[in-house]
């Protein structure tokens, strides 16, 4: 275990304290200068932006909460989780570390890590956090909700998830190919999956698979997955939670409050 260190971990180039928000005008995706992931709740959808966390609202997105570059984002039991870099009106050392807020993004507080790590890629479990450390070049978990941390072993990876039921368990994208650790990141096994995956979510009822054109859905990390129906084009983003789940490709994004059986396109 280390505490507050990260040994690096060579990895391929990812594929990639706020007030109470007044009422704004809200934007196009296109407006937006760049969107680094997305994420659910199970209710509402996400945009983890260089300039702050947008939801879909009134047809839509809207600013929710202070502007900040939101690299890494996760959301666990209705607690927001963020990373980054602070915005023009935050007082937070650079890089962020983690941040957290109990009120869906409205207001920010710093957890762990302040000053210290930019995690591009973040996922939370109750107590447990697994994430890349962009600045270290390391992947790296906590079991205690970040008082200390641990290096991962993984292969270079594109997007990881973590099983919500049993948080030893991470799912990682590695060259278009799916691994599973049983250790929490100690080591990792090939597993039988779809050509080309980039991306992996994890929900309490199924895995989504995210290729370039075709988001795949199965029972565990075992499979057997099957395509979805719908079609898309240059996919950047996936998340999903309970029965939602939210994919961000070239034509816009797209959202499924029913298990992926149908989307409904958002720009």
């Amino acid at each position: 275990m280390v505490r507050r260190s990260f040994a690096v971990v060579a990895l391929s180039a990812l594929a990639l304290v706020g007030c109470t928000p007044e009422a704004r005008e809200g934007v196009s995706l296109g407006e937006l200068e760049h969107v680094h992931s997305v994420a659910t709740d199970g209710e509402s959808f996400f945009l983890a932006s260089h300039h702050g966390l947008y939801f879909w609202a009134e047809d839509s997105w809207q600013l929710r909460g202070d502007e900040f570059d939101v690299m890494g984002l996760a959301i666990d039991d209705g607690v927001f989780y963020a990373s980054g870099h602070p915005g023009p009106t935050q007082e937070f050392p650079d890089p962020l570390g983690i941040l957290v807020s109990t009120n869906e993004g409205q207001t920010w507080a710093p957890h762990v890590l302040t000053g210290e790590v930019d995690f591009h890629l973040l996922e939370a479990i109750g107590p447990s956090f697994v994430g890349v450390a962009a600045n270290y070049g390391a992947a790296v978990a906590s079991r205690d909700a970040g008082q200390t941390w641990s290096t991962l072993n993984p292969p270079p990876l594109t997007s990881l998830a973590v099983n919500p039921t049993y948080p030893d368990e991470i799912l990682v994208a590695s060259e278009g190919l799916l691994h599973l650790s049983t250790d929490t990141g100690a080591t990792f096994a090939p597993l039988p999956s779809p050509e080309g995956v980039l991306f992996v979510e994890w929900t309490q009822s199924s895995v989504f698979l995210g290729t370039g054109s075709t988001v795949h859905e199965g029972p565990g990390s075992g499979g057997p997955f099957r395509p979805l129906d719908n079609t898309f084009s240059s996919i950047s983003a996936i998340g999903a939670h309970a029965r939602a789940v939210i994919v961000l490709d070239e034509r816009g994004v797209h959202v499924s409050r029913d298990d992926g059986k149908t989307f409904e396109l958002l720009r």
